[in-house]
């Protein structure tokens, strides 16, 4: 089989988005469908801590693309493709070899053990449709759908699940402030704790709050955001004497009705107050103030903070496995 390498304007990109088409089509996988200019932009982008990889069969025949993340040395495998009639002949596994050893040529580190990954924390994010749920969409796949036949794949290529993610839908326009988390609030008000948008002006101990959740993620996510004042998204913030007590939010509504959510923590000296629940039904009914149609989101199976949004009412959609192949 014969494998290219495809450059940023190559004509073979097409033949790698009919194979992506198709797949949409068949719901092989849930990932949007995408124009033929949006998805070659989408796959060929280059940042400037990203090196991405895209191969495909010369035939058109098998699409692979993966990328390195050059903070964490991880490199990714984004998405394997082959054609409906040339399945089970092994051409999944020879073109995801090639894109393992063209990634490894990327990583350029022969002394360390390389970590091919499926997860969440890959920076090629891909929009994916709730099944079951016209127009309803969430913008990063969190692992490999173990309701699809990629699952088994890549467990018979030696990727072996580190992590289970649930992913999350509540429709909005459903949702009800309940009366006893409404006298909790009036509770915890008596005590100094109320709820406020995030100000850098006047609220203390945001950037070491979020440090010591270890979440680099949310760190790059709050901490880059811009003061509300200043045109940034508004964080749901618990304050008690001018100290920031947690974070949810931000409170924004994407363009298609979706409540944006980047997560929710409660710093460790506050707990067991319920405020976590508490602050997660106040972001609800911010955003649904604010015109959000639903929410979606996900989190690990065994997270406790499950426990938070089921609590106000959200329904698994979806599993995925988080994947890693290590090589030595």
């Amino acid at each position: 089989m014969e494998i290219l390498q495809l450059k940023k304007y190559d004509p073979e990109w097409k033949q790698a988005w009919e194979l992506y088409k198709e797949a949409v089509e068949q719901k092989a996988m849930l990932y949007t469908e995408m124009e033929f200019e949006v998805f070659r932009d989408k796959f060929s982008c280059e940042k400037k801590e990203v090196a991405t990889v895209n191969l495909i069969e010369k035939e058109g025949t098998a699409f692979a693309s993966g990328c390195l993340d050059k903070r964490s040395g991880k490199l990714f495998i984004t998405m394997i493709i082959v054609h409906k009639n040339q399945r089970r002949q092994g051409k999944g596994k020879e073109i995801l070899t090639a894109l393992e050893q063209s990634l490894e040529a990327e990583a350029a580190c022969p002394n360390d053990s390389l970590i091919y990954e499926l997860s969440f924390f890959n920076p090629n994010t891909l929009t994916w449709n709730i099944p079951d749920q016209k127009g309803v969409t969430h913008p990063n796949s969190p692992g490999i759908d173990v309701g699809s036949s990629a699952y088994l794949f890549f467990k018979n290529c030696g990727y072996r699940e580190f992590a289970l993610q649930n992913s999350y839908y509540l429709n909005l326009t459903a949702f009800e402030y309940p009366r006893a988390y409404q006298e909790k609030k009036q509770k915890l008000e008596q005590e100094g704790i109320t709820f406020q948008i995030y100000d850098s002006k006047c609220h203390q101990g945001m950037e070491d709050m979020l440090k010591g959740f270890g979440n680099s993620m949310w760190e790059d996510e709050i901490l880059a955001e811009p003061n509300i004042a200043e045109g940034g998204r508004p964080i749901l913030v618990p304050i008690q004497n001018g100290h920031v007590l947690g974070f949810t939010g931000p409170l924004s509504v994407e363009s298609g009705g979706r409540g944006y959510f980047a997560g929710i923590a409660v710093s460790a000296d506050i707990r067991g107050k319920g405020l976590g629940k508490l602050l997660f039904h106040e972001l609800c009914n911010g955003l649904k103030k604010q015109g959000a149609l639903y929410m979606t989101l996900f989190t690990g199976e065994n997270n406790p903070a499950r426990n938070i949004y089921e609590e106000v009412g959200f329904q698994i959609v979806r599993s995925w496995s988080d994947m890693r192949k290590t090589k030595k």
